[in-house]
């Protein structure tokens, strides 16, 4: 966010809170209230600890800046759904997420879309079929091994 936002860039904020708090409200999940003490540039980030997740509503343009989200998820042992709105030159704008996974090093799932299969929420590949396919449900982010979510007769 620049230093004085214009109506256009919290239009955009608005938009990509309104989809982050909509994943957050289909999982099931419960945000802290009280989140624990993170540094003053996390404090847009959303805190759920029964799932060990963060969900970091981000700008389009800020999308390839995943060190900033890494440093804090070592911090807080926490996976990571980094989600923002695309803006196609053509067509709809679109819910794009993020997923990143806690680990020695954190690795990076980039460019997953929503759907919703048996009222469980999964996040499916946009562009390459071979990336893994996840769940979210209220105790946190599964890889969907358990279903092919990419057949087309479930989507």
């Amino acid at each position: 966010m620049p230093k004085y936002p214009n109506a256009i860039d919290r239009a955009e904020e608005m938009e990509t809170l309104r989809s982050a708090l909509a994943i957050v409200r289909t999982a099931g999940i419960e945000l802290d209230e009280k989140p624990p003490i993170l540094p003053a540039k996390c404090a847009h980030y959303l805190i759920a600890a029964d799932a060990d997740l963060l969900i970091v509503p981000a700008k389009s343009s800020a999308v390839g800046d995943h060190h900033a989200v890494e440093d804090i998820m070592g911090l807080s042992r926490c996976d990571a759904l980094m989600v923002y709105v695309a803006r196609p030159g053509t067509g709809a704008n679109r819910v794009v997420v993020d997923i990143g996974i806690h680990g020695l090093v954190p690795v990076w799932h980039r460019e997953y879309r929503l759907c919703l299969i048996d009222h469980v929420l999964h996040f499916v590949p946009d562009q390459d079929a071979s990336k893994p396919a996840f769940k979210l449900t209220r105790l946190g982010l599964k890889q969907a091994v358990d279903f092919d979510a990419l057949n087309p007769e479930w989507i």
